[in-house]
């Protein structure tokens, strides 16, 4: 987002006009900061000025909401920030004589804590939190040009469970299988009720796992995985994003001690490949 120029926007137009999506995630700044998202409404604001200038009527932004934090003050500024987008985007086509045809898509998915991440000691919010929050800003979004969808809840319960689950699940996917649960990332194949006849036929509950809140000297169930990423890295951006402080991009402000770099493993650039590629050498 904060790299998108007119430049770029006309590259795509070469290829074919088509909406852009652009994922600030989270509607404040104070939010944005815990997540370490390191983009500013500035940066969204200039982008999208640059996107409706270049012609581009319809605008998709992506948000999360159910982050670790998070109170209904974020939940409005989805709302807000999306509103400001919608009526940058009707000055801009304005000026062209077409400020009814801009539009502003709103995505909204469920935050999915994971491991491996800082946020892996915190729980999913509840499905009626989730539902809740969906209700609330589905209400502050009913404006002329601004649409807002919502990923399904149960669909991102059951992800969190198996994210954060340990070798009992097993069983229940099993069964989940038995029951005849197919091709569950497409929506119209997606049938959570068998999936939670699946837990409670091995006596259960996903929500053990989606919703639990573990400590953070607890032993996780994937702890015997190592991803290169420390543990002491992770909990120091837990501790971090709690204080709402943010984690400069190693790649330009210099190393952050996360573990991954060890011996002859680093982080390059892009475009570190293609200088190295071009001069015949160069390790990934």
């Amino acid at each position: 987002m904060d790299s998108f120029s007119i430049a770029l926007a006309r590259d795509v137009e070469k290829s074919r006009r088509t909406g852009l999506t652009f994922a600030p995630e989270a509607g404040t700044q104070r939010m944005r900061d815990i997540i370490n998202k390191g983009v500013t409404e500035d940066d969204l604001m200039a982008a999208a000025t640059d996107a409706f200038e270049s012609g581009w009527d319809q605008i998709k932004l992506y948000f999360m909401i159910g982050l670790p934090f998070e109170t209904l003050e974020d939940i409005d500024g989805i709302a807000a920030l999306s509103r400001r987008v919608l009526q940058l985007g009707r000055q801009v086509a304005g000026a062209r004589g077409k400020a009814g045809r801009a539009r502003v898509n709103v995505s909204v998915s469920s935050f999915v804590p994971k491991p491996h991440t800082p946020f892996q000691w915190f729980p999913q919010n509840t499905r009626e939190q989730l539902e809740e929050k969906q209700s609330c800003l589905k209400e502050r979004v009913r404006v002329r040009g601004l649409s807002v969808s919502f990923h399904d809840v149960e669909a991102s319960h059951l992800e969190a469970a198996f994210a954060r689950g340990d070798r009992r699940l097993a069983p229940v996917i099993e069964r989940a299988w038995d029951l005849g649960c197919r091709f569950d990332g497409w929506s119209d194949q997606f049938r959570p009720g068998l999936w939670q006849q699946a837990f409670s036929d091995m006596s259960l509950d996903s929500s053990m796992w989606a919703n639990a809140e573990y400590g953070y000297g607890d032993t996780l169930p994937w702890d015997h995985i190592d991803m290169g990423v420390s543990r002491a890295f992770l909990l120091r951006e837990a501790h971090r994003a709690e204080d709402g402080l943010t984690t400069p991009d190693c790649r330009e402000a210099g190393c952050s001690g996360c573990g991954v770099c060890r011996g002859d493993v680093r982080v390059r650039l892009a475009g570190e490949f293609a200088g190295s590629s071009s001069q015949g050498g160069g390790q990934a």
